[in-house]
């Protein structure tokens, strides 16, 4: 597919945040060019949660519909690929995809999302999103007042399962070799929370959605209903490979504008500093994001006119 050569606006990532922006960009009559990679992070997901009006929706199909809406207005291009370079600054940035189609344009939007970092448990990345989750907005209704195990092996996680007592009064901590002391063991105890530190040797399930059991180093097995981690995480390649600042969570540094300290680059959704990793604020950021960029070239314009 041959694609336009000139763009106001490029947007890497066909996720909530980018569709967001694209949408925002095209209203304000805007030439869009939206790149999807098409590895959506929640395409594990039995469904998207608390998105207004899209409850429950499958992801798939989340996309499906913006990505259609966005196909309304004619200033938008979609095109399916992965971003390997972007060159130039603003406002004459170049972009080249990994099948040698390359574009110009004024300011680019990075919504490439993160990659989780799975922990090497047995049969623990294949439930991924099907019993094994890290986030209770998204996916804790579906899993309510069954027993629950969270895996924790920092002390820094073990609060996570006070946490979770919100959506389950049964609640079983595995730290993984990691021992809490002192006041941590008191009040996870204080709160009914079970501690297991014996490591995880397999995840066992034989329902779509939902586990029997996990099974400890040593064969002793435990019942639980779902797992829930905080994953450690990493930026995608692209993005890893542009050099921006990122905080000591990994996500790249913007101002208030999503603006990094490379001028004419954006970013916005989970892969920057501050954001809420939910799809519904990822497509917050992403319309807000996109506003700032368009009063951004809406003044270049009349600056531009001006001279």
């Amino acid at each position: 597919m041959t694609m336009p050569d000139d763009f106001e606006l490029l947007v890497i990532g066909g996720g909530p945040a980018g569709l967001s922006a694209a949408l925002v960009a095209a209203r304000a009559r805007r030439r869009v060019l939206l790149v999807d990679g098409c590895e959506p992070r929640n395409a594990a997901a039995p469904a998207v949660h608390t998105f207004v009006t899209r409850d429950g929706v499958l992801p798939a199909e989340f996309r499906h519909i913006a990505r259609a809406q966005l196909q309304a207005y004619p200033t938008v291009t979609i095109v399916d690929g992965e971003v390997t370079t972007i060159t130039g600054t603003s406002p004459e940035f170049r972009v080249t995809l990994a099948d040698g189609r390359s574009a110009g344009a004024r300011v680019v939007l990075l919504a490439t999302g993160l990659v989780d970092i799975l922990p090497g448990v047995p049969g623990l990345r294949e439930r991924w999103g099907r019993g094994v989750h890290h986030c209770p907005y998204c996916d804790g209704y579906e899993h309510r007042d069954q027993p629950w195990g969270v895996l924790a092996d920092e002390p820094t996680v073990f609060d996570f399962a006070l946490f979770l007592r919100g959506w389950t009064p049964s609640v079983t901590l595995f730290t993984m070799g990691a021992a809490p002391q002192g006041e941590a063991v008191t009040t996870l105890e204080r709160a009914g929370v079970i501690i297991e530190t014996a490591a995880i040797a397999r995840i066992i399930a034989s329902d779509a959605h939902h586990l029997d059991a996990v099974e400890l180093e040593g064969g002793r097995q435990v019942p639980i209903e779902s797992l829930w981690l905080r994953p450690a995480q990493r930026q995608r390649g692209l993005t890893a490979g542009l050099g921006l600042a990122v905080d000591d969570d990994g996500a790249i540094c913007r101002d208030e504008h999503g603006e990094t300290p490379t001028p004419g680059i954006f970013v916005a959704g989970d892969l920057a500093a501050g954001a809420a990793q939910q799809a519904l604020q990822a497509a917050a950021d992403g319309a807000r994001v996109a506003m700032t960029i368009n009063h951004r070239l809406i003044v270049d314009d009349g600056l531009m006119q001006g001279r």
